[in-house]
């Protein structure tokens, strides 16, 4: 856990199963960049504690700039990826702000997998259950 929020390797599952930071859960990056309206995606976004809204109110559409979920109350999350030179938790933070998901409860660790791993911080190998498949 991040601070009361969630610590998230966006690496595909591939590089996930190698090896993760511990108190990471996976959500690829891939998940996130998928439509909207995706149940997978609304699996993760609810399990993050967004809410998906029925009808939504003129001046909350106005200040949170999103029509479907409600992330008042969503989880901070600090993302993670291979290291400087990967590009997945970048992708996955692009995709929450364009769903609407507020930045200031997004924060990216750059260093990632190949920074942690020089420094020669635990790393553990992953159960093969992820946010989404919950």
């Amino acid at each position: 856990m991040y601070r009361g929020g969630v610590l998230i390797d966006a690496r595909t599952p591939s590089w996930h199963k190698k090896g993760t930071i511990p108190g990471s859960i996976n959500v690829p990056f891939t998940v996130f960049e998928k439509d909207i309206g995706d149940v997978e995606l609304a699996e993760v976004f609810e399990s993050l504690g967004a809410v998906e809204r029925d009808d939504v109110n003129p001046v909350l559409l106005m200040v949170e700039k999103t029509e479907q979920w409600d992330f008042t109350n969503a989880k901070e999350l600090l993302l993670w990826c291979n290291g400087p030179w990967c590009g997945q938790s970048t992708r996955a933070i692009r995709a929450l702000i364009n769903a609407g998901y507020p930045t200031e409860k997004l924060y990216y660790y750059r260093g990632g997998m190949q920074m942690w791993q020089s420094l020669g911080l635990t790393t553990v190998m992953p159960k093969e259950e992820t946010v989404a498949s919950k």
